[in-house]
């Protein structure tokens, strides 16, 4: 199974599977563009049986619908982190970080962290409707671990 940087999936990836399920930009981020799913979240035989029934064209929108079900899925409340907002900022809206932190309102020590909150719970919420919608061949996505540098050893 493909593992992928959740940076580099939704810098690039993303954007890949939107364009190929006919998506347009600019329903992203609308208000009339409401993702929430309705009724319950387990896929059914009857349900199971029309996704893998799907053309090549109705796939590739399915997933596209799938990984954008993870992002309107995160928390947006003021108190715990505007996870949404910074994602949809950053990685539809396509600002860069110092515009996003002025757009959700933070300091600088507060968006950092909020930044990689929002990616984890992607990851988690992106893990879920990948498994509930049946999407395998959505590639399984891991927030990268920086290694610290040790400082070189002092020659004498």
């Amino acid at each position: 199974m493909e593992r992928k940087d959740v940076n580099e999936f939704l810098k690039k990836d993303f954007w890949g599977y939107m364009y190929g399920g006919g998506i347009h930009p600019g329903k992203l981020t609308g208000a009339s563009f409401d993702l929430a799913p309705s009724g319950h979240s387990n896929i059914n035989t009857t349900e199971k049986s029309y996704v893998e029934a799907l053309s090549k064209a109705e796939r590739a929108e399915y997933l596209a619908l799938t990984i954008l079900i993870a992002i309107k899925e995160c928390t947006n409340l003021t108190y715990h982190g505007k996870h949404r907002a910074i994602l949809e900022a950053y990685y539809i809206e396509n600002l860069n970080n110092s515009q996003v932190r002025l757009k959700v309102g933070m300091t600088d020590a507060e968006y950092k962290p909020a930044k990689k909150a929002a990616l984890i719970e992607f990851i988690k919420r992106y893990d879920y409707w990948r498994e509930a919608r049946d999407c395998p061949e959505l590639p399984e996505l891991f927030y990268p671990q920086k290694t610290k540098k040790h400082p070189k050893a002092i020659e004498k």
